[in-house]
């Protein structure tokens, strides 16, 4: 019951990521640029003081090299997020990342060698209907460039994953990434300073995204990880866009209509799937 609670609320600071994003950044309140610097800057410092208190100095001066590439694909990840989040809504958004995340790494399980069954075909097939119809012509609501942005984010995040999937240690990895990253975000400061970018709640958001949400949403998810199976962990992510989608809804008045609650079924039931057959064909090797 302990962990089930944990892993649901991992999931929920995941999808608060998406609707803290949308809070601040709907209507131009603050800049895409100005808000992935802050969300990087105190996730890194909330990390770091995690990683010190827990860890001690010793482990953080190691294995710094891994971080300069998880560092650029989190910077990459943070800053398209936040772009893809002027335009698109909370659910939509979590969506079309999530779906991309783990499309990403079935690609890299099949670039490694695994052959995908039928069943797990078929369920590639469902999700790439459902991704269709929330982002073909008929979808009005959506735009090339912010979905665009949030694929791309999807992708570098599950770069991110992969590299520090190889690491012995999670909270480590993640930390450097965090802080690489952070420092890669110095180079927006010249698009810092557009009109209207300090909106003072609209910065607070995104402290609340970078430390709370995101570093010790991360914390909880890695402590709760081992304990479960992978393909729980991969089935509960699945979570996060409806999640998102619902809080949307309530916190910012966001239409949760039939074409977008179908579109999450094609895509998440697809993707659950063939999650669920990959596990099964893994269980008849063992």
């Amino acid at each position: 019951m302990r962990i089930l609670l944990l892993t649901l609320l991992a999931m929920i600071a995941f999808a608060a990521n998406s609707l803290l994003s949308r809070l601040a950044l709907v209507d131009g309140a603050i800049s895409a640029e100005l808000f992935t610097v802050i969300r990087l800057v105190s996730g890194a410092t909330t990390l770091t003081l995690i990683l010190l208190l827990t860890q001690g100095r010793r482990v953080f001066y190691s294995q710094w090299k891994s971080a300069c590439y998880s560092g650029v694909s989190l910077f990459l990840y943070a800053l398209l997020f936040s772009i893809a989040y002027t335009r698109l809504t909370t659910g939509a958004g979590a969506l079309i990342l999530f779906g991309a995340v783990q499309f990403s790494l079935l690609g890299a399980h099949l670039i490694q060698g695994y052959r995908f069954r039928t069943l797990e075909w078929v369920g590639i097939g469902i999700s790439c209907c459902g991704f269709i119809s929330l982002v073909g012509p008929s979808s009005s609501f959506l735009s090339i460039w912010p979905v665009l942005c949030m694929l791309i984010s999807g992708l570098s995040w599950a770069s991110f994953t992969l590299l520090a999937k190889q690491s012995q240690s999670a909270l480590p990895a993640t930390t450097k990434g965090f802080i690489m990253a952070s420092l890669l975000s110095l180079t927006l400061i010249p698009w810092l300073f557009d009109s209207g970018s300090f909106n003072t709640k609209a910065m607070m958001y995104a402290i609340l995204s970078g430390a709370i949400t995101s570093g010790l949403g991360y914390v909880l998810w890695y402590a709760v990880v081992p304990k479960i199976s992978l393909l729980s962990a991969s089935l509960s992510q699945l979570l996060v866009p409806a999640i998102a989608m619902l809080m949307g809804c309530v916190f910012l008045q966001e239409a949760l209509d039939l074409h977008s609650i179908t579109s999450m079924l094609l895509i998440l039931g697809g993707i659950a799937l063939t999650l669920y057959q990959q596990h099964a064909s893994q269980s008849l090797k063992d």
